[in-house]
């Protein structure tokens, strides 16, 4: 069950970092196209400016959870390593505990700053871009983080009754010394 439960969110978290990347190809695409605007006709795109900062949340927190099931994220785990067995997981298991508190307090403020966005049909200054699609990914994006979270105490507490079971949806994070370019 925990093994569906890690694929199903997954497959999650693959769409919502497929989102992001799209995005940032979709910036990339504007920012190509506003500079050759503005360079060679004069004529920059309105709008720019706001687009951008309103995708940045879009492109940073939809793909948090994928980033962080990858182990693509800085790490702090020297303590963590230089445990073994149920001591470690045990590390393991306050560091998620730890990390999902934040993300649990700093979600229902997500959540009601997009409600406030939705509700008053707040834009940006300049073009007048709605601006709840990009406070809404916030909320969607920590709340994928938070099942994670949830799913890894789940998978750090059956480690620690039982230590040789496989660790399931938990990021492994890749050895420097085997994964340096030759």
């Amino acid at each position: 069950m925990l093994d569906k439960l890690d694929k199903a969110l997954m497959r999650i978290e693959y769409a919502t970092a497929w989102i992001a990347g799209l995005t940032i190809f979709v910036i990339m695409l504007l920012v190509t196209a506003e500079v050759l605007m503005r360079r060679l006709f004069n004529a920059p795109i309105a709008g720019q400016i706001d687009f951008i900062s309103m995708s940045m949340v879009t492109f940073s927190l939809l793909c948090i959870s994928h980033c962080y099931r990858q182990a693509g994220h800085i790490r702090m785990d020297m303590l963590q390593k230089a445990f073994h067995g149920r001591a470690q997981w045990l590390t393991h298991l306050f560091a998620t505990l730890i990390g999902l508190f934040v993300v649990l307090a700093i979600l229902p403020g997500t959540w009601t700053h997009f409600a406030r966005a939705w509700t008053f049909g707040d834009t940006t200054i300049g073009v007048g871009l709605p601006t709840w699609p990009s406070k809404l990914a916030a909320p969607v994006g920590l709340g994928i983080l938070a099942l994670r979270l949830t799913l890894e105490l789940w998978v750090f507490g059956r480690l620690l009754r039982d230590p040789d079971l496989a660790p399931i949806g938990v990021p492994q994070p890749p050895n420097p010394l085997e994964d340096m370019d030759a």
